[in-house]
């Protein structure tokens, strides 16, 4: 969302995530909502300071489901919650890119041309693994630096702290070069009626086997614990969250991934999975396994909604194909590598025929990826119709989805249901 939002609003009070998860934080000013990390803020002491009814300014981005990830805060009287600016310049953090890239071009030159033994080619992939986080590490430093939303965001804060509170007078700010489409689309209104998501008059015939209960009260007794699943690549990492509802002990695994947890929170479109203590939740639970399968929070509304069997939905179809794209780029990329370093070993200079060959290589390499990846996913496309036209599975996925949505719309809310995994 190409948006921006400045707020003049009553705090109302602040909560942590479960145990021992309380670098991440929960916002709730006037009527709106805002998530945080405290570890974003140079100052985070000035969060133990708000009191209920304290005057705040806010600058924030809006998500997907309508709440705000909350950039800066300032209070008149407590004082300023600023982002950290220590290893933001961009001087900085070019060096650091061109320091990336020379270790992972050089660690693959040398991979390929001087590997001497297995302890070379230990340290080698070393090097480039190394390589490849700095690299990673500088460009988002570098997006997040020049980001217009970030420029926008700073500047709002700079004229917050020298008096012009007048521009909270116009909550959102479209950044220039918005679409028309872009302002009219209302978040959730594509996901809502496609054919993976929404009840369909054959989901009925499993009605009487979905086995689905409802539980409401208040969250008592949380915490959580990380931990993790199998080793090596089928190493899986979570979060597993221990909490009483009516009396109830219920547990919630959240998996997540080690590798993108350094993201910053300027590239979130929704928000990581809240739970606070004495929050008022609504459960659907599977009762044949004893699982909570849905969870809508009453205070701050969010829905989120736990895939369960072999059933598949559009935001997890959409997931495949990103990740596909992702891993044909790669391909392409090792390809290019592969090319170039037999070019370079020619001796002399490559002429014409030598290009030709390249490209004729590369572009024979690009068509058989592309027709083995669309392969797959066109199988992947048949499965998942397969699997949701005839599975009670599939149908308890998209009943608890519409409950959620229905919850959602009851308290005046978009309909933007979590998935979490």
């Amino acid at each position: 969302m190409k948006k921006v939002c400045f707020f003049d609003l009553p705090f109302v009070r602040q909560d942590h995530n479960a145990k021992p998860e309380h670098n991440y934080r929960r916002i709730l000013a006037g009527d709106y909502v805002f998530y945080t990390f405290a570890s974003q803020f140079s100052d985070k002491a000035v969060l133990k300071k708000l009191q209920e009814g304290d005057r705040v300014f806010i600058g924030a981005r809006p998500l997907a489901d309508g709440s705000y990830w909350l950039h800066w805060l300032v209070s008149p009287e407590h004082g300023n919650l600023e982002p950290v600016t220590e290893g933001t310049g961009n001087l900085r953090n070019l060096k650091k890119l061109a320091l990336s890239l020379a270790m992972v071009i050089l660690s693959v030159w040398l991979f390929f041309t001087q590997l001497s033994g297995v302890i070379a080619a230990l340290i080698l992939m070393l090097v480039f693994g190394a390589g490849l986080w700095m690299l990673a590490s500088s460009v988002q430093a570098l997006l997040v630096t020049n980001s217009r939303t970030m420029k926008h965001l700073l500047n709002g804060l700079t004229q917050i702290k020298a008096g012009n509170t007048a521009i909270c007078s116009q909550a959102e700010y479209l950044l220039p070069g918005t679409t028309k489409n872009a302002r009219s689309r209302k978040p959730g209104d594509e996901e809502r009626f496609n054919e993976l998501d929404s009840v369909r008059p054959e989901d009925y015939r499993y009605a009487e086997n979905l086995t689905l209960t409802g539980v409401q009260g208040t969250v008592t007794d949380l915490r959580s614990v990380r931990d993790f699943t199998g080793s090596g690549k089928s190493r899986r990492d979570y979060i597993e969250y221990y909490f009483l509802c009516s009396g109830v002990p219920f547990t919630l695994r959240n998996y997540y991934s080690s590798m993108t947890e350094d993201i910053n929170p300027l590239f979130f479109r929704s928000h990581p999975f809240f739970i606070a203590a004495d929050d008022p939740v609504n459960l659907i639970v599977n009762q044949q396994k004893g699982v909570i399968t849905g969870l809508y929070n009453e205070r701050d509304h969010s829905a989120y909604l736990k895939p369960d069997g072999m059933a598949i939905s559009s935001q997890q179809v959409k997931l495949m194909y990103k990740v596909f794209t992702g891993i044909f780029l790669v391909m392409m990329l090792l390809m290019m590598i592969f090319i170039f370093n037999d070019l370079w070993s020619i001796k002399g200079t490559p002429d014409k025929w030598d290009w030709l060959h390249a490209a004729k290589s590369l572009g024979g390499m690009a068509l058989m990826f592309m027709m083995v990846i669309s392969g797959i996913l066109l199988l992947v496309e048949v499965v998942t119709l397969l699997v949701r036209k005839n599975s009670a599975g599939a149908a308890r996925f998209v009943f608890v989805r519409q409950m959620l949505i229905q919850l959602r719309i009851r308290n005046g809310k978009n309909t933007v249901v979590q998935e979490i995994n």
